[in-house]
């Protein structure tokens, strides 16, 4: 019998790059039964999708969510990392309505509606399968999204819980301390790639930018300036980087070595002090 997860990863990703999503309808079943592939999503409404946003987070302990990324880190299941920027995006999430010119996306939370009638390259890369390929292969990208934050944390509730061992609370201790490595004005990107560089535990590029972005989102990795989403919640239009070549995520994208780690929300989101 195929693997599930086997099949979600070879749709969209070979060894030169991505796919374009192409899958038998044999393979597609095979991977929905086992919970890695999935139908193209019904149409929600904004008030709809935010309210089971609100549902889900009652649901979730956030004990198991600092547990779920540290455990990522020695194991390297991307598919518990990525829940920790999902999670504290979701919470910070105000209450607010659908005001824009675009009835089909909200420039607050990130919201976009799901198609009533799907084009034929939307049901390959538009819906919940690309997602979840995100989630297993780089541990989540779209975490400021809320139909992202929602599938994550829906999925995360299905994963049994975990366990971090001293090993993961000490390579999260070497990668922030890269920080201490760095000259005040480096930005997100010297980070990365002294983490890299360092060989603190299994990675590649997209990965640590990843991480990085989830740091940040939870307000470990942020200035004053630009705080993370808890702090002040900022809409799409406010989250750009000032340099082009700047991909990452808000708040890290902003982030200097000057304005070092958070310890106040590091002991908040961990439950212990570095």
């Amino acid at each position: 019998m195929k693997d599930g997860l086997k099949i979600l990863l070879s749709t969209y990703w070979s060894s030169v790059g991505w796919k374009d999503g192409t899958i038998s309808k044999e393979d597609f079943e095979c991977a929905k039964k086992e919970g890695f592939m999935f139908d193209y999503p019904s149409y929600e409404t904004h008030e709809q999708t935010l309210e089971k946003v609100k549902k889900i987070l009652e649901k979730i302990n956030p004990i198991d969510v600092a547990n779920a990324f540290l455990y990522s880190l020695s194991t390297r299941k991307l598919e518990y990392r990525s829940i920790l920027g999902s999670y504290y995006y979701a919470i910070s999430i105000p209450d607010h309505k659908l005001e824009n010119e675009k009835p089909n996306h909200c420039y607050l939370c990130g919201w976009r509606a799901w198609n009533k009638m799907p084009s034929e390259y939307e049901l390959k890369n538009d819906g919940l399968n690309v997602l979840n390929f995100k989630r297993y292969k780089f541990g989540g990208i779209r975490h400021t999204e809320v139909n992202y934050a929602l599938f994550d944390m829906e999925q995360f509730l299905k994963l049994p819980k975990v366990i971090p061992t001293d090993e993961d609370k000490i390579i999260l201790s070497k990668i922030l301390d890269c920080v201490n490595k760095l000259e005040s004005n480096d930005k997100v990107g010297k980070l990365r790639d002294l983490i890299l560089k360092e060989k603190i535990f299994k990675c590649n590029k997209d990965e640590v930018s990843v991480l990085l972005d989830i740091l940040g989102i939870c307000g470990i990795l942020a200035s004053k300036e630009f705080p993370c989403y808890e702090d002040k919640f900022v809409n799409e239009y406010e989250r750009s980087p000032i340099e082009y070549k700047n991909d990452f995520e808000y708040p890290v994208n902003r982030w200097k070595a000057s304005d070092g780690i958070n310890y106040k929300k590091f002991e908040k989101v961990f439950n212990y002090k570095i």
